[in-house]
């Protein structure tokens, strides 16, 4: 198979994060004010639950058929047998959680709760047909992206139409799951017209061991932010899950944007470790972090800064109560990407994975004991959850890096002066918002000041020290055919 630009890759992927992104932007801020708060609390506290359902039904068959389906992608037969098995396989847990989800819902709630759990549950039915994983290892992005940025699309415009009163929960959660659904079934259909099924020599019983393994390493996030929500919706309320869910997604969305490289690397690093490339590998996780670290760094300072503005823009005054959560994350956030980089690029790529997953489920452990001394202190709320969480992330970051430095012997630099440069630039944000926030040209207007100077600081510096990520970004930019097209239309005007 034709190797596909890496960079070309990353930037579909960026560019349909980017569409994520900005749709909640806009579609956010209005689902958080036309909904009544009680309502859209149940329904993140539903969906919260859910979630826990989906991981199980899923089963790590996405991650694990990232992995296996790059090193096998130029033998069309093994991809089948496996692309086969591995949907069997999702079609069997996926109906089991299914039913026990309903039966779960049915049996512990009532009225408009119950209608959510019903509605919620059409994502586990959709989860059926993702196997996106086919179109992510043989790297076709440029489908992900153009269908992805489509649905999406249709997606805001169906909300806007139909969820017009606080009322309308039952719609909004309807739409969502219909266009999960959609997303789905369409990449499964693209896919089938490329690999056809093979029953011959189906074999699911070997697949079970990896598949927990995947299942658990690429999940024990639930004893993290996911357990946070949970414990929230059971022991405060669901308010206090809306606040918590409102923090942690605005913050986790938009550093998602340059995580799209580690996403994109994950195939390029599994068959460098396949066809034992380590030299290349190294050299590539090294760029990758160091790439990753230049938008990540000011991304997560910029927010800091502009928490107030962001909180009551994306959710009114309703959600104030989000801006100290959103303070800690901030805080915590650039620990978690590159903890985040260590298990995608390095731990699980290189078959590490039992001892990632002894690290993750002791420090996951930890934040659920902490979380319990929380509520029987009663001082458990979505600023403590996000802080004892935050503390466990921060305890398990470090064990990685010691495996990684001391047991591996990868030279992972964290302390170059371009991580420096980067940082000590993104903290001249803090006194340029204080000199704006002074001004007080109004929220809007003061986040959009804010964000000009500030970005424009940080990328004139990129440039002036000849920033060596900067440049390579640039230097694969197309810019040299659009100055070509532009001469050629002065040429053709003259």
């Amino acid at each position: 198979m034709k190797e596909k630009s890496l960079l070309k890759n990353s930037i579909y992927k960026a560019i349909l994060t980017i569409v994520d992104l900005v749709i909640p932007i806009f579609i956010g801020p209005y689902i958080a004010r036309i909904l009544d708060v009680n309502l859209y609390g149940t329904y993140n506290k539903i969906y919260s639950e859910m979630q826990v359902f989906l991981v199980f039904a899923g089963f790590g068959i996405y991650n694990y058929g990232v992995r296996e389906i790059s090193k096998i992608r130029n033998n069309k037969e093994k991809v089948s047998k496996l692309f086969t098995n591995l949907f069997i396989f999702s079609l069997i847990t996926n109906l089991i959680c299914l039913m026990i989800f309903l039966i779960y819902g049915f049996t512990s709630s009532s009225g408009i709760a119950t209608s959510i759990y019903f509605l919620v549950a059409i994502q586990i039915v959709a989860n059926i047909f993702y196997m996106e994983f086919v179109n992510e290892a043989l790297e076709n992005y440029s489908f992900i992206t153009i269908k992805g940025v489509i649905v999406k699309i249709l997606y805001f415009l169906l909300l806007i139409i139909f969820v017009k009163k606080p009322e309308d929960i039952l719609l909004y959660a309807l739409i969502v799951g219909i266009t999960v659904f959609l997303n789905y079934i369409i990449s499964f259909i693209y896919i089938k017209k490329k690999i056809k099924f093979n029953f011959k020599k189906v074999k699911l019983k070997k697949y079970i061991k990896p598949l927990i393994y995947v299942l658990i390493i690429n999940n024990v996030s639930l004893l993290y932010a996911q357990l946070d929500k949970i414990m929230l919706g059971q022991f405060v309320d669901g308010v206090s899950v809306t606040i918590y869910y409102i923090s942690y997604y605005i913050v986790t969305t938009i550093t998602s944007i340059p995580a799209a490289m580690i996403y994109v690397a994950i195939p390029r690093v599994s068959y460098l470790l396949e066809n034992k490339n380590s030299k290349e590998h190294d050299e590539l996780i090294n760029k990758i972090l160091s790439t990753f670290l230049m938008f990540v760094i000011p991304m997560c300072i910029g927010m800091f800064v502009l928490t107030r503005e962001i909180i009551t823009i994306y959710g009114s005054d309703k959600y104030l109560g989000a801006i100290i959560p959103f303070y800690i994350i901030c805080c915590f956030r650039i620990i978690t990407c590159i903890g985040f980089l260590f298990v995608q690029l390095i731990f699980y790529p290189s078959g590490n994975e039992k001892k990632y997953i002894k690290f993750s489920l002791l420090c996951g452990i930890l934040n659920a004991g902490l979380n319990t001394l929380l509520v029987i202190f009663k001082v458990f709320n979505p600023a403590t959850a996000i802080l004892t969480t935050g503390i466990s992330e921060t305890i398990l970051f470090i064990l990685e890096l010691i495996y990684i430095k001391v047991k591996m012997k990868l030279e992972i630099s964290l302390l170059n002066k371009n991580y420096i440069k980067y940082f000590i630039t993104s903290m001249l944000f803090i006194p340029i918002a204080i000199i704006i926030k002074k001004i007080n040209l109004g929220i809007m207007f003061n986040a959009i000041l804010i964000v000009g100077i500030c970005g424009s600081l940080y990328f004139l510096m990129l440039y002036l020290t000849r920033d060596e990520n900067y440049n390579y970004i640039i230097s694969k930019l197309p810019l040299k055919n659009i100055k070509k097209l532009l001469m050629r239309k002065e040429i053709n005007n003259g």
